[in-house]
């Protein structure tokens, strides 16, 4: 499975989201790829699938499809907390019309 970039990594138990613009940031940000996950850690795409951040290569971590997806409102959802952690304003009038333009949304605001 193909990662569809962007996208987002969600943290277990945290409503931080960390925004990750392409396959090229991915590999070039040793933050992002040498970083000690938590088994719950997930990388979530454009289209919502999701991969888990368990597998390291040569000391490097490679997202692994799980083969299962967040759907538009779960997406929504974590967008909301994410920006609420932050101290953005109007969290609960926020909304997408597609699972990519929410990811596209935290990587402007982050930025």
């Amino acid at each position: 499975m193909v990662i569809l970039w962007p996208a987002i990594i969600k943290y277990e138990g945290e409503s931080e989201l960390t925004f990750v613009d392409s396959a090229s940031e991915w590999e070039s940000d040793a933050d992002l790829h040498f970083f000690s996950y938590e088994e719950g850690d997930r990388l979530v795409d454009s289209a919502g699938a999701i991969y888990t951040l368990n597998q390291s290569v040569a000391n490097c971590i490679k997202p692994e499809a799980t083969g299962l997806s967040f759907d538009k409102d779960e997406i929504l959802e974590m967008i909301k907390e994410h920006f609420s952690s932050i101290g953005e304003c109007c969290v609960s009038k926020f909304a997408i019309k597609t699972i990519a333009e929410g990811i596209r949304f935290v990587g402007s605001v982050d930025q």
